[in-house]
């Protein structure tokens, strides 16, 4: 069998695999049988994507208002869910604390002076597939939860556009969402891994 066709097959065990422990009556949560959606499912690409957007360590670059936090994750390949995905690019976009863009307009980053670009930027994930940026926590705003909208690339690789969410209300993935944690300094959001699909 071709690497292509393991790759539907490999899937298709883990969504199954998924819903085993509930079938013999075992405890298992949403969220955990929700992990095994491989790939990572896609989402809107949402409000005001500005591309080409610099490395950034911080997003919040100019002190916009909110609750700092950490985002930290990991992307890896839908194909081998074991193996993370080199150097891949992530770019972020969110609202500040008070559901605000910035700016609050699409288009390229050379469109704009770089103190217009805030709370947006891009990370490379290191050589295990993992990405750590500073921020801060998003608002909600009618009628969409607080969220991190994400672009992520990689050579090889498929492009993969999708959101994270910030709590469990309506209108939330649980495959895709988490909760932050306040116990740390700062507080950490532990993003859901990111499966993304060969090409």
């Amino acid at each position: 069998m071709t690497d292509q066709r393991k790759a539907p097959a490999r899937r298709r065990f883990l969504k199954f695999a998924a819903m085993v422990p509930a079938s013999l009556g075992l405890s298992v949560s949403w969220a955990k049988a929700q992990e095994a959606m491989i790939p990572t499912s896609d989402d809107m690409e949402g409000p005001y994507y500005i591309s080409n957007t610099p490395v950034v360590r911080n997003l919040n670059r100019f002190g916009k208002p909110g609750e700092v936090m950490r985002i930290a994750g990991q992307v890896m390949n839908a194909a081998d869910p074991d193996v993370p995905v080199a150097g891949a690019r992530l770019e972020l976009w969110q609202t500040d604390g008070r559901g605000r863009y910035h700016p609050q307009e699409s288009g390229d980053y050379s469109d704009f002076r770089d103190d217009q670009i805030d709370l947006r930027g891009t990370v490379i994930a290191d050589s295990q597939g993992r990405f750590d940026v500073l921020s801060v926590f998003p608002a909600e705003y009618w009628p969409r939860p607080p969220h991190i909208h994400y672009w992520i690339r990689a050579d090889g690789f498929r492009p993969l556009v999708t959101q994270h969410y910030l709590d469990t209300g309506p209108g939330t993935r649980p495959h895709r969402t988490a909760r932050v944690l306040r116990d740390q300094r700062p507080a950490l959001y532990p993003a859901p891994t990111f499966y993304i699909e060969p090409v």
